[in-house]
């Protein structure tokens, strides 16, 4: 069954896009703006030649990003207002649930910010000459098309399934007619359009609705072909992200990856990129299944590569204790709400992603031999490169890091983002080392975030023994999982312990003071509930209280029954949809 074949659930509205967004017009301005490349590089190179200027540039990044709008209109045949069209497709983007939150650099690679990074650097070594500035105006260009076309590509799913795959088509005809027009000598930064919508995704936001509304509409608007493209490639970009995460934190605390606490804090505080994960990687084992059953060893090499790097952050998580992943996936302010009678009622994206979970739980389970026995020709390799090493923060870090990599003549230019999470040699490892070593970053700095043998080797041997266990057939191990026992106060459980105090946390005092919870603060208290990290939470008389996810893991994950008593019926209706078959309700 596909995911077009899953029972409807009252698929999200397009979005304020549909009304609002002339996509065509957006093609032909594009395709206008690269015929002219030409000009455009000339003004963007005497943006750039302001080496006499004295001190720090005397300009904020928005007059600089006005500057660099200059570069490209008015264009001759285009309408007047043409210039505007990329911040209202901005505008249109956040509209839909995608605001960046407020942090230093948490938006998509911007190219004015990339000309004072350039800026930076050239004063702390030597301005370039005219070839020099010219190499980097075609960087910008570029990074001003990239930037459209990203932004651009959340607007394909705005319309019906033919019309979607011709506008994906249209897309990729002006990302191709972009290199096309790039000068000999730069790197081809992207190849394939549609990699561009996981990308528009990847900064930070608050609200998080908009990510599943995009998964519902891809698997309405798409043909399977094209969804397992973007899947893919979200799921690569997903997991290399929270490897990365991973590899930080665990050098930060000279811990070892299985540190326990380094075990909770991740699955506690990764709830929206785990279920994400967890819905692309169904696309990607659907078509895995396929492939084994056909024998097509290219494709099943192809798709287990990407589906070992989507379960690499926690291998034991997603093919070992998909009991446990579940409730982890659950978010309660997106999948649950409460009626005014005090029920649960399930919202279509968590009707939809239990569905989801089901498939998973049923791939994972019966695809797990084939998969381990296709692990072995993905380990890591000394002096060969592995995307389990890849270091970044978000994806749009990498266009970042390659297009700053073009102010020098000498970096590598055969390699495309792509191309970061596929196998390769010792060039892709320089490569890769490349990225931070520029003239202006410290040697010590840039050896950082080189590429990590190591790292990339235990990923690999964590993923092995996750898949050797659920080769054996316990690739769900729910039966060793202990219950959450919700009960009223009087009801006595001699098979189950107390919930402890730790995994209760209040921001209502009188609630502390009986110590069967812990102090937060209730900003805190609620921002951690946005973010998924809890398994309930609910409003008492003087403020807040919810339940750690961390109790998954330590508790019911080690078999042990744990009681929570005289929760709201409210709450206790959630949390049977949250924690589903590891929540009975006793002494009712």
């Amino acid at each position: 069954m596909t995911d077009s074949d899953m029972p409807a659930t009252n698929p999200p509205p397009a979005g304020t896009g549909t009304a609002t967004v002339d996509f065509a017009a957006h093609i032909e301005v594009l395709s206008a703006i690269i015929a002219r490349r030409s000009d455009a590089v000339a003004r963007i190179e005497a943006l750039l030649n302001v080496q006499k200027s004295p001190g720090p540039r005397p300009l904020d990044i928005s007059q600089l990003a006005r500057q660099l709008r200059e570069c490209f209109f008015p264009l001759p045949g285009v309408a007047s207002d043409a210039y505007r069209m990329p911040d209202a497709l901005e505008q249109v983007h956040i509209g839909n649930g995608f605001r960046p939150r407020p942090a230093p650099g948490n938006v998509l690679t911007d190219p004015a910010q990339m000309m004072e990074r350039a800026f930076h650097l050239w004063r702390q070594t030597n301005w370039p000459g005219q070839k020099g500035r010219v190499r980097y105006a075609n960087t910008v260009f570029n990074l001003y098309v990239l930037k459209w076309l990203a932004f651009l590509s959340m607007r394909v799913l705005d319309v019906a399934a033919g019309d979607a795959v011709d506008r994906l088509a249209d897309m990729q005809h002006v990302l191709d007619a972009l290199w096309e027009s790039t000068p000999q000598g730069h790197p081809t930064l992207l190849r394939d359009a549609r990699w561009l919508i996981p990308i528009a995704m990847s900064p930070v936001t608050d609200e998080l609705h908009g990510y599943f509304d995009v998964a519902a509409s891809l698997s309405q608007s798409l043909p399977f072909t094209e969804q397992l493209a973007i899947q893919q490639a979200a799921v690569v970009l997903g997991g290399g992200h929270l490897r990365t995460q991973l590899y930080h934190l665990a050098r930060q605390k000279h811990i070892p990856l299985d540190d326990l606490e380094l075990i909770l804090s991740t699955r506690r505080s990764n709830a929206l990129d785990v279920a994400m994960l967890t819905q692309g990687l169904v696309t990607l084992l659907q078509a895995y299944e396929a492939a084994v059953a056909v024998n097509d060893s290219a494709i099943r090499s192809a798709l287990a590569s990407a589906i070992f790097q989507g379960i690499s952050p926690d291998p034991e998580l997603f093919v070992n204790r998909i009991d446990l992943l579940a409730p982890y996936t659950m978010i309660e302010h997106q999948f649950v709400a409460v009626n005014d009678d005090g029920q649960a009622v399930v919202t279509a994206s968590g009707i939809r992603h239990q569905q989801l979970l089901d498939r998973y739980r049923r791939l994972m389970g019966s695809l797990a031999p084939a998969l381990y026995q296709d692990l072995g020709q993905f380990k890591p390799e000394e002096g060969r490169y592995s995307p389990y090493g890849v270091l970044f923060g978000f994806s749009y870090n990498l266009l970042d890091l390659m297009a700053l990599k073009t102010l020098q003549h000498e970096a590598p230019i055969q390699f495309s983002l792509e191309d970061a999470f596929i196998s390769g040699g010792a060039d892709k490892v320089g490569w890769v080392n490349g990225w931070r070593k520029l003239p202006h970053i410290k040697a010590e700095v840039s050896k950082l975030f080189e590429y990590p043998h190591a790292f990339a080797l235990q990923i690999h041997q964590r993923i092995e023994h996750a898949l050797r266990i659920g080769a054996d057939g316990d690739a769900n191990m729910s039966a060793d999982a202990g219950r959450l026992l919700v009960a009223t106060a009087d009801y006595e459980a001699a098979w189950a312990v107390e919930l402890p105090a730790r995994y209760m946390q209040s921001s209502d005092q009188q609630r502390v003071a009986t110590g069967l919870a812990v102090a937060v603060d209730e900003k805190d208290l609620l921002a951690c509930r946005l973010e998924g990290e809890y398994l309930v939470s609910y409003q008492t008389g003087n403020g807040w209280a919810a339940v750690s996810k961390d109790l998954l893991t330590e508790e019911l994950g080690a078999g042990r029954n744990i009681v929570v008593r005289d929760l709201p019926a409210g709450a206790t209706e959630v949390l049977r949809v949250m924690a589903g078959g590891l929540v009975s309700v006793v002494g009712e």
